[in-house]
């Protein structure tokens, strides 16, 4: 059943007619629920009727303001239960269904003064909670303030009241995909306003009566809102190669390592096949069984019967569980989840989640079918891995000193042993050959597995078909409309592995010679927010830099697909410029290069194709020295030229457009200077910026946004820097899921989930006490959802020998991160960050006896406790 939900904004024109019989001829939708018809119901039932709809009720305009309209085809058979000016509900019967299932449409007040009576007219309807229940509509009102671009932000009461009446009607949003506003106005960019006010929210029984329902959101020019096209099943999905894998639930000759496991692969296929056939069939006869046995009277050999038959039953129960965890990815079974609603659940949600229906193309085009997703997600990646040419780049190496010894060389190349084959597997792999398999039966295939990789390592034996990748594409934002908003997973055969772990070990040694500082990621002992305290402290000094005739500038690069670009060539050049052996390099090579790629969306898998381009994060080289004149945070502190954190990478000093393109050019980097973003110190000139912008061709920024994810500016409204971190907390607690965990999963859930999300903010800022106490506060109400809180929640954070639940104080989590990065300082005085803040805030004494100081960052008072 496919169900559209559009205000339309008036169809008292003729154009407003055809436009919409047009948009339903062209989506033959089963239903169909108009907003702000602005006509009576006899001008609307005649609009309905050329639209093809003979059934419908409608609902007439105040005026120039509302009117309702919902209309449905014959298949369906439709009761009304109310209505008013604001909402039509209904029950629907669709004859390919045994149950019936309960629509809503809804129309909430545009008029801050009378959104209680929506939400308390919604409150009304959720008194019934007994059907399978869909509510869509224009509800005038956003859930959290992502959901909204430009304008006057949004109200946190507002927001919250509106969640609240959805939680209290116990409907969830249905998510979405297409263009992520609904609503839009302002045809300038100073006056553009846009934002989510058309959704469809559902219960739980209609999610599990539905469970292949989407949303999606269609451009149209016709009204400036968009209109919902919600799908009840989702679209015929071909006949798919089945992959094979390891399930964890199944424990119960001559040739090479490859053909002993494409043997044996055929032969669990079909175990496979004749499990998954046999084990509900004997699950529901053992319960039946049991049933029968229950109702006998008892004797010696009846209760050792029913011992017998619930040992069998909850054996295959336990298989089961076995099977929805590896399903889930998920280890909150052992917190006492049961094989219940929660891991089936959550396993056909997150299919459903990382299932992409529809992508947007390059040229424009929006492909639908599978097939077509398929073959156009494998024409993208063999063209980001095709070979390009470069061109002479030795001048490019001349920054580049030799690092690695003749002692390291040796110690590289020598022969490989058995001991360093052997360590943790991780991940699924294309042939289906699991950590548990290998670990499991290493007493049996181990000999053959350490020989062959042995083979590559010492002999330089080939990996044949072995060195193949399934990529699988995770969608990187929610509702992603093309390929860059999916972040590929490459999935190695566990041969690969082995190898490539092998050469990792004892490449980790010498990486720290070989990478530079200003690159926090890749090297144990550096992290993130050592970037971030650094850039923190960078863009401080250029706001406030307001004396000087010359000014300096940060600019954030936007790097495509970094480490799938790089040339082999120049990663040989520049490992062989480093010092490494030839032989170590060929090595490497060999892992990289002959890799074969396919993409499986959807579950269909592609066809494979080589790649004659790209890196695994065996080294990353990204420094040229000599391009860039960097800025200084103080006087006696280190130059800075650049940051990178992976492929996150931001410039200081004079860049040009030519350094970053040369780059680009010669190793295969391909900057987007449209989605770059440059700001300028206070002192810039203003010719001097719009010369700038004009050669880089990049977007002006007045506080350069968010730096890997945190503010990089927090002014005085502190509060409304760390929003995201109350809202990312809120959208974990209402997803779904969490309603299926026991009181035990609850509590990993809030220790391992909930109180890790502000974790990488505490670290870098004080945040206010009272917005520590409110996230507190929305994590409390998440433990005692079910039942009363019988302890305060600062008891709750005690530790358990103490009669406490261990969970984490925030506001003292807080000052102990904070206090971590000082211990950093003194710990590691020689790394980056640690140099640029004793150089600006403490150049003649130790941390422990620093002082606050004057003009300096909120970083800095944070360290001393007087951010807030």
């Amino acid at each position: 059943m496919k169900i559209i939900s559009w205000n339309v904004r008036g169809l008292g024109s003729p154009r407003a007619t055809r436009g919409l019989r047009n948009f339903l001829k062209q989506q033959h939708p089963q239903m169909v629920f108009l907003m702000e018809t602005k006509i009576d119901r006899k001008r609307m039932e005649k609009v309905r009727m050329r639209c093809g709809f003979s059934n419908g009720i409608d609902i007439d305009a105040n005026g120039t303001r509302g009117g309702l309209s919902l209309a449905w085809k014959e298949d369906l058979s439709v009761t009304l239960k109310s209505f008013s000016s604001s909402h039509i509900d209904v029950m629907v019967k669709d004859g390919n269904l045994d149950a019936d299932s309960r629509f809503t449409g809804f129309y909430g007040s545009p008029y801050g003064s009378n959104k209680d009576d929506s939400w308390n007219l919604l409150r009304q309807l959720g008194e019934d909670k007994n059907h399978p229940w869909l509510v869509c509509g224009d509800f005038n009102e956003i859930l959290y303030s992502t959901e909204k671009r430009g304008g006057i932000p949004r109200e946190e009461r507002k927001m919250e009241s509106f969640r609240e009446a959805l939680e209290e009607c116990q409907l969830e949003d249905m998510g979405y995909s297409g263009v992520r506003f609904t609503w839009e106005r302002g045809n300038f960019a100073a006056t553009n306003i846009r934002e989510r006010l058309d959704r469809a929210v559902a219960n739980e029984g209609w999610r599990t009566l539905f469970p292949k329902g989407t949303v999606y959101h269609l451009p149209h020019s016709m009204s400036d809102h968009c209109p919902l096209v919600i799908n009840t099943m989702s679209e015929r999905t071909p006949v798919r190669n089945s992959q094979f894998n390891v399930q964890q639930s199944w424990d119960s000759s001559s040739g090479s390592i490859v053909e002993k496991l494409e043997s044996l692969q055929r032969d669990l296929k079909e175990w496979e096949s004749s499990i998954k056939k046999g084990k509900e069939g004997l699950k529901k006869k053992l319960s039946k069984d049991l049933e029968l046995l229950m109702a006998e009277e008892r004797d010696d050999a009846t209760l050792e019967r029913i011992i017998d038959t619930k040992v069998r039953l909850n054996l295959e129960i336990d298989r089961d569980e076995l099977y929805w965890e590896q399903r889930a990815r998920a280890n909150w079974l052992k917190a006492g989840d049961k094989n219940s609603a929660f891991f089936h659940k959550y396993a056909s949600t997150r299919k459903r989640i990382n299932t992409i229906s529809r992508l947007q193309l390059e040229d424009g085009r929006e492909v639908t079918e599978e097939n077509d997703i398929a073959e156009s997600a494998s024409s993208f990646f063999k063209d980001l891995f095709m070979f390009r040419g470069v061109e002479e780049f030795s001048h490019l190496l001349q920054g580049i000193d030799k690092k690695i010894s003749s002692d390291t060389n040796a110690t590289l190349v020598s022969t490989f042993t058995e001991e360093e084959i052997w360590g943790q597997l991780k991940h699924q792999d294309l042939m289906g050959f699991q950590q548990c398999f290998f670990q499991k039966y290493w007493h049996i295939v181990g000999k053959d597995v350490t020989s062959f990789c042995l083979g590559i390592l010492n002999n330089g034996q080939s990996f044949g078909h072995l060195n193949s990748t399934n990529i699988l594409l995770i969608p990187k934002i929610q509702n992603p409309g093309n390929l860059s908003n999916f972040r590929p997973i490459s999935l190695c055969t566990t041969i690969y592995k082995i190898v490539a772990k092998a050469i990792a070990n004892r490449l980790q040694g010498v990486m720290e010679m070989c990478i530079d500082e200003s690159q926090s990621a890749f090297i144990p002992g550096r992290l993130i927010s050592d970037n971030t305290l650094v850039a923190y402290e960078m863009l401080h000094t250029l706001r406030r830099k307001r004396m000087g005739n010359k000014g300096f500038m940060a600019v954030k690069l936007d790097l495509s697909k970094a480490y799938d670009r790089v040339e082999w060539a120049f990663i040989r050049a520049v490992m062989l410029k480093l010092g490494f052996e030839n032989k170590w390099v060929e090595l490497i090579l060999k892992c990289i290069s002959t890799a074969s790629f396919a993409v499986n969306v959807n579950g269909i898998r592609g066809e494979s194709f080589q790649a004659t381009r790209g890196l695994s994060a065996l080294l990353k080289m990204a420094q040229n020295e000599g391009v860039l004149k960097g800025v200084k945070a103080s006087r006696s502190g280190p130059m800075i030229t650049h940051l990178l954190f992976a492929d996150d990478c931001i410039l200081f000093g004079e860049a040009t457009r030519k350094g970053a393109r040369e780059y680009g050019e010669y190793s295969g980097q391909c900057v987007n200077f449209s989605k770059s973003s440059v700001f300028f110190s206070s002192n810039t000139i203003e010719a001097m910026q719009e010369e700038v912008l004009r050669i880089l061709e990049v977007r002006p920024s007045t506080n350069m946004e968010k730096y890997l994810g945190l503010p990089s500016l927090v002014g005085r409204r502190k509060k409304d820097s760390f929003q995201a971190l109350k809202e990312k907390v809120m959208i974990r607690i209402k997803g779904w899921c969490n309603r299926f965990l026991s009181q035990g999963g609850k509590e990993v859930f809030i220790k391992s989930v909930l109180q890790a999300i502000p974790t990488y903010a505490m670290s870098c800022f004080l945040l206010l006490k009272s917005f520590c106490d409110e996230l507190e506060r929305i994590i409390a109400k998440n433990h005692g959802k079910r039942g009363i809180q019988w302890c305060q929640w600062k008891n709750l954070c005690c530790l358990k020998e103490d009669g406490g639940m261990g969970f984490r104080s925030l506001a003292k989590f807080n000052v102990a991160l904070l206090a971590k990065q000082g211990w950093g300082f003194m710990n590691n005085p020689n790394s980056l960050v640690a140099k640029v803040y004793k150089a600006k805030y403490f150049p003649n004494s130790t941390f422990i006896n620093s002082s606050l100081g004057s003009n300096c960052s909120f970083t800095w008072k944070s360290m001393h406790l007087r951010g807030c």
